[in-house]
């Protein structure tokens, strides 16, 4: 039996055993009655999923209609907990299946640039510049409470218990715990704030990300030993860790200065508090005792240092073996961390107790005993749990992660515009030319700026606050606890030039004695719209050749980042325009980047659904324009797609190699061939008429917005405490003001998931139209999908999106809008584009059904 039939059957026996025992539950909660019911509608679905009939569909909506309201809860209740159960079986077969092969590793990876005569000379030199970063974000998409979140990750282990032979009575414990899952209260009853969100990312960094960042870097160099014979040469550091947990205000004004602040020093505290943790088991374990072998004089001199400066120590210590002098200072790394910890309590100044002023001087301590250990023959000692810990502390410092602090452009605007104005009027009122000379010379204005110290709104003062906190946090809390400053919705140039006034009126830039500047952040814009997106590269043009802008680049190291919008530009033009758009301009940003000498760093703002740029990762990176990705990419992980992916330190040590392998392959099949100008010019015509049909349904036609309002459950979405951040912007019923998350749950909620394919359809029929042609072009559609990483991943996401939707379920939804007007006429051309959709997939991929 292959290994992928075994898992599958273990799946199976897994479902088959859990899905017992939750008629077991319901029946000892709710009685017989409501368990009969819900086996009956299970079996109705079942047959109806597997060859839908109209005798089965009215029967399963008569018993559904006829129920009465406590019951219709019950069941729902029932289903909720099936489908928690059915997740963890399904995440545990992917894992099973992780585990029977390699693709995407990066051992395969080496020993395929093996087999392909690469030398490791030539591998080599990418690893240094090898850098993926994972930025967590706290978008509400995460609707499981916590405690559920708990309950299950304790089921799944009761399960390997069960499937390791250590059963015991794990049937009675797993009753238990559905018990207890079933009588928990499953909606939050208040919506989480920023710092329980903060909580939250920090419960997964230290249970999960702390232990799987490490054990990538240690695969990285496990694989290139394997395929060339040696360990790398260089230093190699390949994932870090982002965060806009706590920084992320644009649109939630709940995240103010003190949050981030607060923020900061929780991220702070945990990583101390895990060094301290990790330090138990070396203390307990290094008696080594200077008797029997020695150590070296630095390593004494600093253990007496260490004694007069530190009473704590010296009581710890005293009485104890004066000879285990390892000991003795993995002892006083310990004391300096609680006293770190007691002054990020106090919110002292690092140091003023005695702590560890920064991660450098942990690190040296730990630099010192691995010196003193390879000089004594004790080599061995410094691997396994010692190694860990100096990669954790060169890796996330004294901050876990790198906290990114986004803001919308309006806010920046608002607050230059009460700090300073030209005199010549309003600053949106001139020509763009001036507002660009206007803001450049304030930048580079010889004498600090200063902000008035009075008379400001609460929103003006905020903003300068905030940026005060960002000039304040490597001195009191990480050296780079903060890099970077989002700017949502650039359309141009000035939101960047703005902020960098800002910045200048903060203190967080100032005038260099050389006349340029001195700079403690990176200025990210991000392009969302599809409009923007286009103008990207003239916006970034007239940065580059901006006197000011220039001085702010070499600042940082000619480094330059650019995040890419994928949910908006996706809600503001569908998807297939989407995924068009960000790769043409990725193409034109990189080529600007090289002709000015600056090096490119391009953010994705993806999601977790098709519509918000989601799909496979490893897929995503491969399918990026050749020459974009260099070595370094930055991506966001949202809600539920940090629980799934990073619930555990095996899953998330997967899809981190997998993201760093795709990265390195990336980067070293650069410059692969690029995609013909006839194939482009394809993806151009595709974009054009998929965006006119997307627009011409959700923002041309005026009856669409009320048809969305009755079609989908969007108001109750708005209801639901599962983010700290507002779903609109703006208090307004508009599409256009409605944030990408909640748009997106509505359609898949009603099962449509109109936004990931709808104007698809309409594109391909456009493009197939002639019957002259139509040969010539699908074979050229169907070479295209063939040697086409980015068209390939383009299709296959439609496919999986396709195969999701269920226009069935949605017929039913649709009922609810009948009375609308509009409402028959919008959810007929649904219909038809889904079919038309479908009909063209097939087509391009050359398969029978969909994901075939």
């Amino acid at each position: 039996m292959t290994a992928s039939r075994r898992s599958h059957e273990l799946w199976h026996r897994e479902v088959s055993w859990l899905t017992g025992l939750l008629d077991i539950l319901l029946r000892e909660q709710e009685g017989g009655a409501l368990a009969r019911r819900f086996a009956e509608i299970c079996d109705l679905a079942t047959r109806l999923r597997r060859e839908h009939t109209t005798q089965d569909q009215l029967r399963l909506r008569s018993l559904l209609q006829g129920s009465p309201l406590e019951e219709l809860v019950g069941l729902a209740r029932a289903f909720t907990l099936l489908f928690w159960l059915l997740n963890v079986c399904e995440q545990r077969h992917t894992a099973r299946a992780r585990h029977d092969g390699e693709s995407g590793s990066l051992g395969e990876l080496f020993a395929r640039l093996a087999r392909r005569g690469w030398l490791a000379e030539n591998v080599e030199e990418a690893l240094p510049s090898l850098q993926i970063t994972i930025v967590l974000t706290a978008h509400p998409t995460q609707a499981m409470r916590w405690s559920i979140h708990e309950g299950l990750e304790r089921l799944e282990g009761l399960l390997d218990r069960r499937s390791a032979r250590d059963s015991g009575d794990v049937g009675e414990e797993l009753l238990r715990e559905l018990t207890v899952l079933w009588q928990s209260s499953v909606p939050r009853h208040r919506a989480p704030t920023p710092i329980d969100e903060v909580h939250h990312a920090i419960h997964t960094l230290e249970h999960v990300l702390v232990s799987a960042v490490p054990a990538v870097t240690k695969r990285l160099k496990d694989g290139f030993r394997a395929a060339f014979g040696r360990s790398p040469k260089t230093a190699v550091q390949p994932v870090q860790l982002g965060s806009w947990i706590g920084g992320d205000r644009d649109g939630n004004p709940f995240v103010t200065a003190r949050v981030t602040t607060e923020a900061l020093r929780l991220y702070r505290r945990a990583s101390l508090a895990h060094y301290r943790r990790a330090l138990l088991p070396l203390i307990r374990r290094y008696s080594m005792s200077e008797q029997r072998v020695p150590v070296s004089r630095a390593l004494r001199e600093s253990v007496n240092r260490d004694l007069d400066a530190l009473p704590l120590l010296r009581e710890r210590v005293e009485g104890r073996n004066p000879a285990e002098l390892y000991r003795q200072k993995l002892n006083a790394v310990a004391v300096r961390l609680e006293l770190a910890l007691e002054e990020t309590d106090a919110m002292e100044a690092p140091g003023s107790r005695g702590g560890y002023r920064d991660a450098a001087e942990l690190a040296s301590d730990l630099e010192l005993i691995q010196a003193s250990l390879a000089e004594n023959r004790g080599t061995r000692l410094t691997e396994g749990a010692f190694e860990t810990l100096r990669e954790q502390v060169d890796t996330f410092g004294f901050r876990l992660v790198r906290l990114d602090v986004r803001q919308h452009r309006g806010k920046h605007r608002a607050a230059r515009r009460e700090l300073i104005c030209p005199a010549d009027g309003p600053l949106e009122s001139l020509p763009l030319a001036r507002q660009q000379a206007f803001l450049e010379e304030l930048i580079l204005a010889p004498e600090p700026l200063g902000a008035p110290e009075s008379g400001l709104s609460m929103d003006a003062l905020e903003t300068l606050q905030t940026l005060e906190v960002l000039r304040d946090a490597p001195q009191r809390f990480d050296a780079h606890a903060v890099r970077d400053v989002v700017i949502s919705d650039t359309e141009s140039e000035v939101p960047v030039l703005e902020l960098l006034v800002l910045a200048r009126l903060a203190g967080l830039v100032e005038r260099a004695p050389d006349g340029g500047l001195k700079s403690r952040i990176d200025i990210v814009p991000l392009f969302e719209s599809i409009e923007s997106l286009g103008r990207a590269p003239d916006s970034m043009e007239r940065l580059y050749r901006s006197p000011a802008y220039r001085a702010q680049l070499e600042a940082r190291g000619q480094r330059q980042q650019i995040m890419l919008g994928y949910s908006d530009s996706v809600k503001d033009g569908g998807y297939l325009a989407a995924c068009v758009g960000l790769y043409d301009v990725q193409r034109e940003l990189a080529q600007q980047a090289d002709r000015f000498g600056v090096r490119l760093e391009l953010f994705h703002g993806r999601g977790g659904t098709i519509a918000r740029g989601g799909g496979p990762t490893h897929r995503a990176i491969l399918a990026q324009p050749p020459g974009t990705v260099r070595g370094q990419i930055k991506l966001t992980e949202q809600g539920e797609v940090i629980a799934s992916k990073y619930g555990s330190i095996s899953s998330a040590v997967h899809h981190l190699e997998q993201a760093v392998s795709a990265t390195l392959e990336a980067t070293l099949a650069s410059p692969r061939r690029p995609a013909s100008r006839a194939w482009r010019e394809i993806a151009a015509r595709l974009a054009e008429r998929s965006r006119a049909a997307f627009r011409g349904l959700v923002y041309e036609t005026p009856e669409f917005g009320d048809v969305f309002y009755a079609l989908t459950p969007i108001q109750e979405i708005e209801t639901l405490r599962i983010g700290s951040r507002p779903a609109r912007r703006v208090a307004s019923r508009r599409i256009e003001d409605l944030r990408a998350i909640p748009w997106t749950f509505a359609w898949n909620q009603c099962r449509v998931l109109l936004p990931s394919w709808y104007g698809a359809g309409s594109a391909f029929r456009e493009l197939l139209s002639s019957k002259h042609e139509r040969q010539e072009v699908l074979a050229t559609l169907r070479t295209m999908y063939r040697r086409w990483p980015f068209f390939r991943t383009v299709i296959d996401n439609l496919s999986q999106v396709l195969a999701k939707t269920d226009m069935r379920i949605a017929t039913s939804y649709a009922e609810l809008a009948r009375g609308v007007p509009g409402g028959r006429e919008i959810f007929a051309r649904i219909e038809q584009e889904f079919s038309d959709t479908v009909r063209a997939v097939l087509e391009v991929t050359g398969e029978d059904w969909l994901l075939q």
